[in-house]
């Protein structure tokens, strides 16, 4: 098993086992419904926190600002985990295809038609620039430098 899949099965399983614990934990602290349990962790979890379910006792607010840490630097890593690995799964796979589609457009000149001349020709060469402009390659050709007096 490929190290990314391994990271994104165990990101999914800290999320699980986080749950699992903070459900019994506020079914049992606060005696709130499993329900009430499950939607007060997901608020707090995603820094949503609405407000209507607020812990009352010690304990519970000891437990919820553990909770707070733990559970948003997990949901941070989950996230950063399934964008790791869309970028190196799914991504690999769509940029052939997409490339290919471009180049037979370019090749029947329906860019041109579908686009302005001007547009087709800044078009990026490097198809990664093109789904995601976040991550620019680095064999993007850098602008030339004008020099004005």
């Amino acid at each position: 098993m490929e190290e990314i899949t391994k990271s994104l099965i165990f990101a999914f399983l800290l999320i699980t086992i986080l749950y699992s614990f903070g459900v019994m934990m506020y079914h049992n602290l606060e005696q709130w419904s499993w329900v009430d349990s499950v939607y007060f962790m997901t608020a707090t979890f995603t820094t949503v926190g609405y407000g209507d379910l607020v812990p009352t006792t010690d304990e519970a607010k000891i437990f919820t600002v553990f909770f707070m840490w733990t559970g948003i630097s997990i949901g941070f890593y989950l996230i950063y985990t399934i964008s790791k690995y869309r970028e190196e799964k799914i991504d690999q796979k769509i940029f052939p295809f997409v490339s290919h589609l471009i180049d037979r457009g370019k090749k029947t000149g329906k860019n041109k038609k579908m686009y302005n001349t001007e547009f087709s020709e800044k078009m990026p060469n490097d198809i990664r620039q093109i789904i995601n402009p976040a991550r620019p390659s680095s064999r993007r050709k850098k602008p030339k430098k004008s020099y004005k007096k």
